[in-house]
């Protein structure tokens, strides 16, 4: 099955079918720990990217404090601002630390590494989503400012 319009946008397969279908992709030309090792990076990556964007977003809170101090207009500035603290709150539900049990259901080795790699990939890819909308809210946020920026200037 292709990536949908949503997954594309969202950069990330969604739900546990599509996750098990592209780990079975994957393992037709790697080893589970190549997999495994894959995957994690991928995790660190997200985390790392996560991480930056929240410090991009902090230095924007302050240019909306800025905005609201300096007469720019209250909507595009509260706008902002509620769009910022909501990509905040995304991107750091990706900084906070998992635990992933391992499965009870089975003794079979191959079926563990199998459940394993699934719960990481489930996780690298709700943190890719959640990292997704958060730069996207605040590409929206930053837009608004800029917006708002505008229209003070030209008033």
């Amino acid at each position: 099955m292709t990536a949908s319009v949503l997954e594309r946008m969202l950069g990330s397969p969604l739900g546990a079918a599509r996750h098990r279908e592209e780990i079975e992709r994957h393992l037709r030309f790697l080893s589970p720990e190549a997999l495994r090792v894959s995957l994690n990076d991928g995790l660190s990556h997200i985390t790392q990217k996560s991480g930056a964007l929240l410090a991009a977003q902090a230095i924007f809170l302050v240019v909306d404090t800025y905005g609201i101090d300096h007469g720019w207009p209250q909507l595009a500035v509260i706008i902002s601002l509620l769009t910022l603290v909501v990509a905040a709150l995304l991107v750091m539900a990706n900084l906070r630390s998992v635990y992933m049990p391992s499965s009870a259901a089975t003794d079979d080795r191959e079926a563990l590494a199998l459940e394993s790699l699934t719960q990481v990939a489930a996780l690298a890819a709700q943190r890719g989503v959640r990292f997704n909308i958060a730069l996207y809210l605040s590409f929206l946020s930053v837009i608004l400012l800029g917006f708002g920026a505008f229209e003070a200037a030209i008033l």
